[in-house]
């Protein structure tokens, strides 16, 4: 049995007790003597810590030869050599734990301490250690707790740190505060970030980090970072009031965190979300602009109507043909009125020809020469050999004329120049069939649109890149601020003092219908630009769409298929007058019935386009199963475009737009009926 009692120890009860306090000491005790470091002595604390192996009489080197691979004998061997002194804090000590086990990652806290004899040599070493391997481990742990800590604070791109909120003084950063923030890695103070903070955030953030929450509950506040050369990007910094255990006062944790891209989406929804409800603010608009021109159209046909009728009934010196001609004169106003209100609704009819743009503008900039103030400049700058284009006339004309009238009188009193381009243009379709033909690019890039019509369809397949004839008119005036850009196709919108009627949101209504695009270019003090984009139409002339011509008078019966009971009143009075006959229908089920019945009789039908029960489309169709050749005019004050020109492909289908006077009527008729 090993003794338990160090044998340099003089015996004695003061020396039991020595050797006593050496046995249940909690170190790792041993004591070796000479240069091969025999044991002599070990404590209860080294027996338990090993694998039970005998070692008293033995030497180091034989008793742990894991020790002699790991370099420890060397060690005992230096000390004994030189009387220094060796010690280290975990130090790593591969040993077995149970016997005939396997040796077990251990570390360890060593002192190897020389023994002197009486004449002062080294006759052996004393060896105390302390294991620490839990020690150890934790602090590994927690070593690598702090690696992927901060590498997850990296891949989060985020700066965490701790102040003393009392005065913001930092306690720690943590995080890539250059890539971050911005700013440079010494930069890891939070009160130097306001340094960078945009002037208009700036009194925010401060009343954030004055008022603190109480300990446990956040505050967060969001501020741009940067400067007018680097640019700025959004920031949102979190914090929360903790008192650490032993700490004297409580801290202040912080996040901060670059949210720029989620800013910009959530004001790019925003954004969208305000364009949206424009879109379905105008297309309410719309919708109500074009229900009341039809309804209002349908009154007119009746009022002019009869009112023409009259006045061809009244001799030339008749007291009241002056008042009847004031009659229809107002009434031919209102008519106005609601067609502008159709060409606002993108529901208007059009008398399609084909048209030289350049021919077109040419004539009207000697019209306008004269119309603007002789300050201002005109200038067309004209593409040769451009493209026809399938347009109305007076519509195109009313676009043109608004346009280069509005640049005009942006230029105030101060002159300038308004220059009138053309050319080809060439742009895919979708950018024309989607949900919105009106763009307005604002002076920072972002876009305002204006709706197109509700039954619009984007296209479902790329849609191939057509040409198109641009008019661009431009203007050195003062332009247009933001405000202002946003608003200019709201109908009814002006800047002039005595401004009146749709302007340019009739404009945008007439470039629909014709499925173009119009684009509007400005910036306060750099002037204003409106591109007009309408489809090159090729192989098409001057000549290409035949003209009307009027045939004699002659007579025949008429079908007049409409819900309302005064145009029908009107209409019979006309026909009957000059010499038709009439079958009156009020809708379109009605009217198929008629037609059935007397079909040979029938020479022309005057189908109503929008009726209940059955409209004059499904009418059509039902009456063009029984006859493919009778002639049918649609009229409504209030059209489809594109179904007219569905319509219009149908074969002796013509189009009357509402209101209509009497001689209208009766000149379509006359050229309509068959000869007898």
């Amino acid at each position: 049995m090993e003794t338990t009692r160090p044998p340099l120890l003089p015996d004695g009860a003061a020396d039991r007790r020595i050797a006593r306090a050496f046995e249940d000491a909690p170190a790792v005790i041993a004591v070796h003597r000479g240069p091969e470091h025999t044991f002599v002595y070990v404590n209860r604390r080294f027996r338990e810590a090993g694998d039970g192996r005998p070692l008293v009489g033995r030497t180091y080197a034989d008793a742990f030869p894991e020790f002699v691979e790991q370099g420890f004998l060397a060690l005992l061997d230096s000390v004994y050599a030189t009387g220094t002194p060796f010690v280290a804090n975990g130090t790593r000590a591969d040993t077995p734990r149970i016997p005939g086990g396997v040796p077990e990652e251990r570390y360890w806290n060593l002192t190897f301490q020389p023994t002197i004899d009486d004449d002062g040599r080294v006759d052996g070493v004393t060896s105390f250690a302390f294991e620490v391997t839990e020690h150890v481990r934790a602090l590994r742990e927690t070593d690598q707790a702090k690696q992927r800590y901060a590498g997850l604070v990296d891949a989060l791109g985020v700066v965490v740190w701790c102040v003393d909120p009392t005065d913001w003084r930092p306690e720690w950063v943590r995080g890539k505060v250059q890539e971050v923030l911005g700013t440079a890695d010494e930069g890891t103070d939070p009160r130097a970030w306001l340094d960078r903070v945009h002037p208009a955030d700036l009194e925010r953030v401060r009343l954030a980090r004055a008022l603190l929450p109480e300990p446990g509950e956040n505050y967060r506040v969001e501020y741009r970072l940067g400067s007018e050369s680097e640019g700025w990007r959004w920031f949102a910094e979190s914090g929360q009031v903790q008192r650490d255990p032993g700490a004297l006062c409580p801290l202040l944790w912080g996040l901060t965190q670059d949210v720029t891209e989620r800013v910009m989406h959530q004001q790019e929804r925003d954004r969208l979300q305000g364009q949206l409800l424009n879109v379905q603010r105008l297309e309410s608009l719309g919708t109500l602009a074009g229900g009341v021109a039809h309804d209002f159209n349908n009154l007119l046909t009746a009022i002019l109507g009869n009112a023409s009728l009259a006045e061809m009934q009244l001799e030339s010196g008749h007291p009241a043909r002056r008042a009847v001609g004031a009659l229809i004169a107002a009434s031919a106003r209102a008519s106005d009125l609601t067609r502008q209100l159709l060409a606002f609704s993108g529901r208007g009819h059009f008398k399609l020809q084909a048209v030289d743009v350049n021919l077109q503008l040419r004539e009207l900039m000697v019209l306008l020469e004269a119309s603007v103030s002789k300050k201002v400049c005109l200038r067309l700058e004209a593409q040769e050999a451009l493209p026809m284009i399938e347009a109305d006339v007076s519509q195109l004309n009313q676009v043109l004329m608004n346009l280069v009238i509005n640049a005009a009188e942006a230029l105030d009193e101060q002159g300038g120049t308004v220059a009138v381009r053309t050319s080809v243009e060439r742009l895919s379709a979708k950018d024309l069939n989607g949900p919105y033909s009106a763009i307005v690019v604002l002076p920072d890039g972002s876009l305002v649109v204006s709706p197109q019509r509700a039954d619009a369809k984007a296209p479902r397949t790329p849609a191939p890149i057509h040409r198109f004839v641009c008019i661009e008119v431009s203007d050195t005036g003062h332009g247009m601020s933001a405000e202002t850009i946003a608003r200019i196709f709201d109908p009814f919108f002006t800047t002039k003092v005595s401004g009146r009627g749709l302007g340019l949101a009739a404009v945008q209504g007439i470039i629909r219908g014709h499925k173009g695009t119009i684009r509007v270019y400005s910036e306060l003090g750099r002037g204003t630009i409106f591109k007009v984009f309408l489809p090159a139409v090729d192989g098409l002339s001057p000549n290409s769409l035949p003209p009307v011509s009027r045939a004699e008078t002659r007579k025949g019966t008429v079908l007049v298929v409409d819900d309302e009971s005064m145009v029908r009143t009107f209409a019979r009075a006309v026909l009957e007058q000059h010499g038709h006959r009439v079958f009156e229908a009020a809708d379109g089920v009605e009217g198929v019935a008629a037609f059935q019945r007397h079909a040979a009789e029938i020479d022309v039908v005057l189908l109503d386009l929008t009726m209940p029960r059955m409209g004059g489309e499904e009418a059509l169709a039902q009456i063009r199963k029984m006859s493919a050749r009778t002639p049918v005019v649609l009229s409504s004050g209030y059209n489809q475009v594109e179904a007219t020109r569905r319509l219009l492909g149908r074969g002796a289908v013509e189009f009357l737009q509402k209101p209509y006077r009497a001689v209208e009527l009766i000149g379509l008729m006359d050229r309509l009926m068959p000869a007898r």
